[in-house]
């Protein structure tokens, strides 16, 4: 994670990236709680927008980093008292978002 090297970097886009994903599940709640619910038709008018595409784009992208980061400071805080080999949970933790981000974006667009 050369990109972030400051721990202070590092808390500041967690945060940033959780409070994203917290708004995308209290819009999901509120998609649920209203007159219509979760009805394809109701997806579709709000897939169709193309900005709440976008929110769950940037959503994913975040989620996605976000997940990267929190692998890479677990190898580094607990991978060696387990004796786990060096970056083991770092790259499980990248090709495991890369998926999930590939097959996201595939899902969305």
């Amino acid at each position: 994670m050369g990109l972030m090297n400051s721990g202070v970097k590092q808390w500041i886009f967690q945060r940033v990236s959780n409070a994203l994903i917290i708004s995308f599940g209290v819009c999901l709640l509120c998609i649920f709680l209203s007159e219509d619910g979760l009805s394809y038709t109701s997806l579709n008018e709000l897939l169709s927008g193309g900005m709440f595409t976008l929110y769950l784009a940037v959503v994913l992208v975040f989620s996605c980093l976000n997940a990267m980061l929190a692998g890479w400071q677990i190898d580094g805080d607990y991978a060696s008292k387990f004796g786990l080999p060096n970056n083991l949970i770092t790259t499980v933790s990248i090709i495991v978002s890369l998926i999930f981000l590939v097959y996201g974006l595939i899902v969305l667009f």
